[in-house]
């Protein structure tokens, strides 16, 4: 069993998917063994990129200008994810979310995106489910004592950070399977939020407002 822990930015919250970066994780008679990984630009198809978004991620206009659209990146992403049995893991559901809706936007089939966790939720339940709260990225890798890896919100940078935290929990959590069925007769369902941040990290966070839009 494989475990592809990824992560995305965007243009702006809630638009176009603009950057994946990702892990892979295999499961062996020895553990949990560290893989290759996976990073790609996508150029946006309708969205801009503005100003906000360059200076919180450090993605620029030239690195999307020659990037591959969106159905070529996850043509690509598909062929590293490759043909073993998978689970695909992010921090939070808003990833999943992104891309089921860009692959609508996009008119690609969202088929393989199957056996979705949100670890952002196992970590948050595991530590402090009674005050219904759920960890940041940064204050999560706080709480296991780990070192932050690179830069905040560059997506492969913070897809090794949360395979970091992935691997602390993974013998105490139950991942689950859920087939395209389940995340189409769930899309327009997204899990209610409530972040536990830092408040400059919930300030930074073009995913923290989600929590509104959603409630």
């Amino acid at each position: 069993m494989e475990y592809i822990i990824y992560d995305l930015e965007m243009t702006n919250r809630l638009s176009e998917i603009i950057e994946i970066g990702a892990v892979r994780i295999t499961q062996t008679d020895e553990g949990l063994v560290d893989g290759d990984r996976f990073q790609t630009f996508i150029r946006p198809k309708a969205d801009q990129l503005n100003s906000r978004i360059t200076s919180l991620t450090g993605i620029t206009n030239k690195d999307l200008l020659n990037a591959p659209s969106f159905e070529e990146a996850v043509r690509k992403f598909r062929k590293w994810i490759g043909t073993e049995n998978y689970y695909l893991c992010s921090w939070g559901p808003e990833d999943k979310w992104a891309l089921i809706t860009d692959s609508a936007f996009h008119q690609t089939n969202p088929e393989w995106i199957i056996n979705h966790n949100d670890l952002q939720f196992s970590f948050s339940m595991l530590h402090e489910s009674e005050k219904g709260f759920r960890y940041g990225l940064t204050r999560a890798l706080e709480k296991i004592g780990a070192e932050q890896e690179g830069n905040k919100h560059r997506a492969l940078d913070d897809a090794l950070n949360t395979a970091k935290i992935f691997k602390t929990m993974f013998q105490d959590i139950t991942l689950v399977k859920n087939p395209e069925s389940y995340l189409e007769s769930k899309m327009f369902e997204p899990e209610k939020l409530v972040y536990q941040s830092k408040p400059e990290e919930a300030a930074a966070s073009p995913f923290a407002a989600l929590s509104k839009l959603f409630s």
